[in-house]
């Protein structure tokens, strides 16, 4: 019996810049089983078949003839995941059908990778099950997940400035403690001709900016420019309704009440960042909840 592959938490930056894992080139793996999972591996040298992801449902359509497929876009603060549910996934299927966006959603599924030409490539997952879930359980999700890929940056940065490669350099990442499975991963990352190093200090970023976007009221501000925040919240609910508002409008009626510009498009950056906020349609903005 094939042992089931443990879902991994990684946020949507690393994995849509994830490709396809050779069976040859996996760690333990026989090539010629059929059977063997497909595996993805991220510029960092994680490896996955199955992913675990908690964010904000912001798109869903049906895209079968008979409402059996459905593909949804879910936000984290790096980016978005495509989630596909169909007839095969009837669990999953259910779910799309029923829930309501924008909300919360934690998910479980396989990770999929598609190439129809060289050079296109798709990463989308395909889901097993999903529920609706509270700003809190998200919130948690970002932060487990933030540690657990600041553990792999500074592995794979450490693995990228020493001298070592190939079995020499799993050995070194060994006595570091860092797993089998991610050493052999970062081992592979770094063959790789996709400057791993420059996709390390752009995930560093938006690691960092979703974390300051979890609770950005609480970054030391105080007096006028934490009024300054709490104003534009305010003012983006209430001219928000169920619909949403023109950014541009928005951005006109709050400096018409005095608050800079740098000071809401900060704001609003935080709440897309921390996935209160989302955009319907182009240059239009909506609060979650």
């Amino acid at each position: 019996m094939l042992k089931r592959e443990v879902a991994k938490r990684v946020f949507a930056r690393e994995f849509e810049a994830c490709r396809e894992l050779d069976k040859s080139a996996r760690p333990d793996s026989d090539a010629s089983d059929p059977k063997s999972p497909n595996l993805l591996i991220s510029p960092l040298g994680l490896i996955l078949n199955r992913i675990f992801v908690v964010g904000v449902i912001t798109e869903l359509d049906s895209i079968g003839t008979q409402n059996e497929m459905w593909k949804a876009r879910i936000v984290d603060p790096t980016g978005a995941f495509t989630v596909y549910a169909g007839h095969y996934q009837p669990e999953a299927a259910i779910f799309f059908s029923t829930v309501k966006i924008p909300a919360f959603i934690a998910l479980t599924g396989k990770a999929r990778i598609y190439e129809p030409e060289p050079g296109s490539v798709f990463v989308s997952i395909r889901a097993e099950e999903a529920n609706v879930v509270d700003e809190k359980i998200r919130g948690r999700w970002v932060v487990d997940t933030a540690e657990q890929t600041v553990e792999r940056l500074e592995a794979f940065l450490d693995a990228a400035a020493s001298a070592y490669r190939g079995e020499k350099l799993i050995e070194y990442l060994l006595d570091k403690g860092v797993s089998s499975e991610l050493a052999e991963g970062i081992s592979i990352a770094l063959e790789r001709e996709r400057a791993p190093q420059e996709f390390a200090a752009l995930l560093k970023v938006s690691i960092r900016e979703g974390l300051r976007a979890l609770d950005f009221e609480a970054e030391g501000d105080s007096g006028a420019k934490a009024d300054q925040k709490e104003f534009v919240l305010e003012l983006l609910r209430e001219m928000g309704g169920n619909r949403g508002v023109d950014y541009a409008a928005f951005v006109e009626t709050a400096i018409s009440r005095n608050i800079p510009e740098e000071v809401v498009e900060e704001v609003v950056r935080s709440l897309f960042a921390g996935g209160q906020c989302y955009e319907p349609k182009i240059g239009i903005i909506r609060l979650v909840g």
